[in-house]
């Protein structure tokens, strides 16, 4: 219905005026009140001091109003009201403000009206509208804050409209232009209407909103409707509320196109009644749903890093591009899916056991489809396009702890034609479920469609299953690596005759270990020991204790990583003959903290941890041959045996670990040739060179990864080299350091250095 009516009093000067309704939309009530009139060529100017009164300027006048207190004002035919401050108030049935075909700037005003608060017209046959430019001011009416007709042009400013009636609108607009920045929008039923001018005037009721609130206390916070287009902008953290949850709701053969930019919106869009919406998001934000009735369209566009939340069932067309990102809530129906470098996500990141279809016409473009699948179950998200398909796409499959119950029936994309549609697995072109790591193949079904599936034909040991057979695995070379700070300190009591003293050793070494033990993983120890050794009695007999404390880092492969920190303790004892033999022995117990951090193939991380401990023993028997010169030659064999205890943990993606008891029973036989270099005041050096075979005879321990059963075989044999200097540098003290490296078919140490200083008795 168009805005139309003009009121025209019956005398030009002051006298009784009679209000006289000319259209149904700015009707006015017969009664008749004095008013006071400025005419072509006038000007008036009232204030705070001036009666109160109703006026009207008509051809050219100008009422100039600061802080005034009035009644009704009429403004006509090219006049203008500029008005700072003041109440102006309508009675029965009248606006506090109305303009027709006139211009009003508006500030810091109190407007209000029985029935609407301003009304912003224009005559009846003319073709432009009224102009106001309103700034801090609160406008209220019963019908309506402020009702237009077509070719309006509103500017507000930090302004607060309401309409106070159950059935009400902040805004009425029809036709009009309206720009608002800051304020509010309130209506007893919609905060904003949008319908077109009756007589066709004005390009369609547009409006902008710039960090507004719009709410419709009952209905929708803005609705279109009356067969007409409306070009809405949501800008700049503007906030549309809605007593039903409708935010926008498109009626009656409406074209409604509106933008959202740099705004977050709640709530749903109705589009109905043979209704079109075009929905731009730019930089904005909504969670909810476009519901479309099956006469109606709607399209939907989402650019520059946007986020859709919610159903786009039977929307014509859907278009994410730019980093932007649509999470499905439901299973979808849409026309066509154009994608540029966007993506579309099946199902929020905090509901995992929720799995839908989404079912596309056509398919076009570049993007992601970020998926998920319960693999224990087989229940799995689906794309399927009916139509014609073109582009690059990838599939960000959620990786998950469980295993697969049937993994050639995770078939995630079904495309209707062949031609020209590719799909790849986003990111390591892998997917983990549970122990495994799957690639993704196609297959042609008949009719032209084809599908993309995980293949069980590709599955490699995922991170996750590499971290926990590392970790099972590590615990051995732990418990030799901290072990050797104990040989050396039993060489340097070799060196000085066999007194006791303080000692203490820091080292570190890495370990390179091959597939071929059950994982490959690179292992790095770092360490401290310290121990304290004395004889018993005049005997040739030494007993000690040492304790310390090792920290393990793995390095897996994408980025896996696990650590083990281990504390330990070691009573040992040792033998020294007269004659170069010796024996030494020790029982060590180990406390393992054990951590693993694994990247997963949709790029999340899990975790999982736990505490065992390991006991074990060694031997070493061997006789230092003394040769001319200080030179001496040392051949020695050792044995030791360890065993850790088994754990069962869970990773927090919910994979099972299961790891046997580990055994170790590791021989070596070597020999070690050096010199004793005097240099005066009872300083000796001691350089040495040593070789050795070692042989690892335990190979059978069995981990469990979701019940798959691997084994951890370290046996073999491995060459062991070493080198280092001794240093006796008086009575009382002592320096030790030392490198080494060994090389087998399981296991490399590309270095193992070792720094130490004792303290004799």
């Amino acid at each position: 219905m168009g805005i139309c009516t003009v009121l025209y009093p019956l005398k030009v000067s002051k006298t009784k005026l009679a209000w006289f309704a000319l259209a149904p939309v700015l009707s006015s009530s017969p009664l008749a009140f004095a008013l006071t009139s400025i005419e072509a060529g006038q000007t008036l100017t009232i204030d705070s001091t001036t009666a109160q009164d109703n006026y009207r300027a008509r051809d050219g006048g100008v009422l100039n109003a600061n802080d005034s207190n009035t009644y009704e004002v009429l403004i006509t035919t090219g006049s203008q009201l500029n008005v700072v401050g003041g109440t102006y108030a309508g009675r029965s049935g009248n606006a506090g403000i109305t303009l027709v075909n006139a211009r009003a700037d508006v500030s810091d005003a109190i407007v209000t009206g029985t029935r609407m608060g301003m009304s912003i017209a224009r005559a009846t046959g003319t073709t432009t509208g009224s102009t106001a430019v309103i700034s801090g001011s609160r406008i209220t009416g019963q019908t309506s804050g402020i009702e237009t007709g077509g070719g309006a042009d509103i500017q507000l400013t930090d302004t607060h409209l309401t309409g106070t009636g159950a059935n009400s609108f902040g805004l009425n607009s029809f036709g009009a232009e309206v720009r608002a920045k800051g304020g509010s929008i309130t209506g007893g039923m919609n905060g904003i209407r949008l319908r077109p001018d009756g007589e066709g005037v004005g390009s369609g009721a547009n409006v902008t909103l710039d960090n507004v609130e719009v709410r419709g206390v009952a209905g929708a916070a803005i609705l279109a409707n009356g067969e007409g287009t409306a070009q809405i902008n949501v800008l700049n953290f503007t906030r549309l509320l809605a007593g039903n949850g409708v935010l926008l709701d498109v009626q009656a053969a409406s074209t409604a196109t509106m933008t959202v930019a740099d705004s977050t919106l709640e709530g749903n869009i109705n589009v109905t009644g043979n209704s079109l919406a075009n929905l731009t998001f730019n930089h904005g934000h909504m969670v909810g749903d476009v519901i479309v009735d099956g006469t109606s369209t709607a399209d939907v566009t989402l650019e520059s890093h946007s986020q859709f939340t919610g159903r786009l069932d039977q929307v014509d067309s859907v278009n994410v591009s730019t980093d932007s990102n649509w999470t499905l809530t439901g299973n979808d129906s849409i026309g066509a899916l154009g994608m540029n470098g966007g993506t579309v996500s099946f199902g929020a990141p905090d509901a995992p056991a929720t799995y839908y279809q989404l079912n596309v016409g056509t398919l076009s473009g570049n993007g992601t489809f970020a998926m998920k699948g319960d693999f224990a179950s087989g229940e799995h998200d689906f794309l399927n396009v009916a139509g014609a398909s073109s582009g690059d796409f990838a599939l960000a499959v959620a990786a998950s702890g469980l295993d697969a119950a049937s993994p050639q029936q995770l078939t995630l994309v079904r495309t209707g034609t062949t031609d020209a549609a590719n799909f790849a697995l986003a990111g390591e072109q892998t997917v983990d479920v549970g122990t495994w790591s799957y690639g993704l193949a196609s297959r042609e079904i008949g009719g032209g469609a084809k599908e993309w599936f995980l293949d069980p034909t590709t599955e490699v040991i995922s991170p996750g299953a590499r971290s926990v057979l590392a970790l099972f695995n590590t615990a051995p070379t732990v418990w030799y690596g901290e072990l050797a700070s104990l040989r050396d300190r039993m060489g340097d009591l070799r060196l000085n005759g066999g007194k006791g003293g303080a000692w203490s050793r820091a080292y570190g070494s890495k370990y390179n270990v091959a597939d071929g033990s059950g994982v490959g993983y690179q292992q790095t120890q770092q360490g401290f020991s310290l121990g304290a050794d004395t004889r018993v009695g005049e005997s040739d007999v030494l007993i000690g204790i040492l304790a310390g404390t090792s920290e393990s880092d793995l390095n897996l492969d994408r980025g896996t990583s696990g650590t083990v920190k281990s504390y330990y303790v070691a009573p040992y004892v040792t033998w020294l003959g007269d004659d170069g033999y010796y024996a030494h022995g020790t029982f060590k117990w180990n406390r393992f903290r054990n951590e693993s951090k694994v990247n997963l193939s949709d790029g999340t991380r899990a975790k999982g941890d736990y505490d065992n401990w390991g006991l074990g023993g060694s031997a070493e028997f061997g006789r230092q041959i003394k040769l001319a010169d200080g030179y001496f030659i040392e051949p020695f064999t050792q044995w030791s045996a360890v065993q850790i205890q088994g754990k069962r943990y869970t990773l927090d993606n919910d994979m099972q670990a299961d790891g046997d008891r580990m055994r170790s029973l590791l021989g070596k036989a070597g020999a070690t040739v050096g010199r004793n270099i005097g240099f005066g005041h009872g300083a000796i050096a001691q350089p040495y060179l040593r070789a050795a075979i070692v042989h690892e005879f335990a190979s059978n321990n069995e981990v469990k990864v979701n019940d798959n059963v691997f084994n951890n075989d370290l046996s073999g044999s491995r060459a062991e080299f070493g080198a280092g200097v001794a240093v006796a540098m008086s009575e009382k003290w002592q320096v030790h350091a030392g490198v080494a490296y060994s090389k087998g078919e399981h296991i490399e140490q590309p270095y193992g250095v070792n720094m130490g200083l004792t303290v004799r008795w």
